[in-house]
């Protein structure tokens, strides 16, 4: 298999070359390395307190001790540190959060979960709904530990209180096989399945595609100054500045990006690119699922009655395994749970596709990653649109399990928290 870092750079030279990264990451291995060496860092270096104050927690289940981390009075303290699942979360965002919690529980993940923000994003109201949902649940201040630990300043970590706040909570989380999820990711299995199979077993990381558009001439296929801006960058990266061990070597250099470059050109949409470019920069083999991005039928957009084979909706993705059987593994979808997905301000001006999606019944046909070579021109054809690439019916146990999901999000949006108990599904 040729090398992630030769293949990568083969393409770079494609102005139509574009990568994404999806909320649902699996990423493992490397951080391991940057909490198990401290050595190699220079004796006054912040990063060096912040390795060793985390160092002796790697192993075992001891759980850090900090103001900045937050745990209920029933916290299951025998839960190992080794396997984890990692979200963001703001006050806005609290009740998918929870109901995300409640699914993974649902679904048979036991594992630790940590619930990172940024200082005040999350209010005393909403920590204390979190840490009484789940016992198994910590909260990580990452701006706090950070400030505390001079490795970001105050205004510098101000500037996290955004999407960009998931990076650096890859940078800074001590567990070793962790999962990267945003509140609004809809499984119908437990995701840790995707650790089991050949792309993180062989790597370490499973990384899934966005939308793929061929004419997209900004981000990482933009120009920076008078080249283009990856061609740039492998040219003129500063590789000295990073020579530590691997794993030290791809957060170091992830930090980089997420408190320099994102300054200095706008290399992403959000957070996105930051993770396998991380990898690529630091020459470290990665793994994206052999699959590219699929989608659901939007309702409010009458999809299935106007244009069949083009689906509009949210993201969808298949197992990353080459089983003969395509099977579904979740997706990104908060406008299957949120009735004002964009905010209820923007419902004047908001697409059909973009608006609550009842009841999805088609997903785009599992294929290997897609360049979409035109956008939509016509009513009802957006550039989330995967146009012309089919329509295949959602697996019955979706529409079940997505019921249960906004259940228990409508449970918490309601007050009515007894809703979280229920696990059952629901068949048609």
């Amino acid at each position: 298999m040729a090398k992630a870092s030769t293949l990568l750079k083969a393409n770079a030279w494609n102005p139509r070359w574009l990568l994404v990264l999806l909320p649902l990451v699996a990423v493992y291995g490397l951080l391991l390395t940057l909490t198990a060496e401290p050595a190699s860092y220079g004796p006054n270096s912040p990063m060096t307190a912040f390795l060793r104050h985390h160092q002796s927690f790697v192993g075992g289940t001891r759980h850090p001790q900090s103001q900045f981390y937050e745990r209920g009075e029933t916290f299951d303290l025998r839960v190992p540190r080794d396997r984890g699942v990692l979200t963001c979360m703001h006050n806005d965002v609290v009740a998918m959060g929870v109901s995300l919690i409640r699914e993974l529980r649902c679904l048979g993940n036991q594992e630790l979960v940590q619930v990172y923000h940024c200082g005040p994003e999350l209010s005393v109201e909403s920590k204390q709904l979190l840490l009484s949902v789940d016992d198994r649940l910590e909260l990580v201040d990452v701006c706090g530990e950070l400030v505390e630990q001079r490795i970001l300043a105050p205004e510098m970590a101000d500037k996290f209180r955004n999407w960009w706040i998931k990076p650096l909570a890859m940078y800074h989380t001590d567990v070793r096989h962790v999962m990267l999820m945003d509140v609004d990711d809809i499984s119908v299995q437990d995701p840790a399945v995707v650790r089991e199979l050949l792309p993180y077993k062989t790597t370490g990381t499973t990384f899934f595609y966005d939308r793929v558009h061929s004419k997209c001439y900004e981000h990482v296929n933009g120009m920076d100054g008078d080249e283009h801006y990856l061609s740039k960058l492998f040219r003129t990266f500063d590789y000295d500045r990073f020579n530590e061990r691997a794993g030290q070597t791809v957060m170091e250099i992830m930090f980089w990006f997420i408190t320099e470059e994102r300054f200095r050109y706008r290399y992403s949409f959000g957070d996105k690119e930051t993770f396998w470019l991380a990898f690529e920069m630091a020459h470290v083999p990665y793994s994206f699922s052999p699959w590219g991005v699929s989608g659901v039928s939007s309702t409010p957009n009458r999809d299935m009655e106007l244009h069949p084979n083009t689906l509009c909706g949210s993201i969808l993705h298949y197992m990353p395994a080459d089983d003969q059987d395509p099977e579904m593994l979740y997706v990104n979808g908060k406008a299957l749970l949120n009735p004002y997905p964009e905010g209820i301000k923007e419902i004047p001006k908001a697409r059909w596709n973009n608006m609550f999606n009842a009841l999805p019944t088609h997903m785009t046909p599992r294929r290997p990653r897609t360049v979409l070579n035109q956008f939509g021109d016509e009513e009802n054809i957006y550039s989330e649109c995967l146009i012309g690439l089919g329509a295949t019916p959602l697996p019955e146990v979706f529409t079940g399990g997505l019921l249960r999901r906004r259940l228990h999000y409508w449970g918490v949006q309601s007050g009515m928290l007894g809703a979280l108990q229920h696990c059952e599904t629901y068949q048609q």
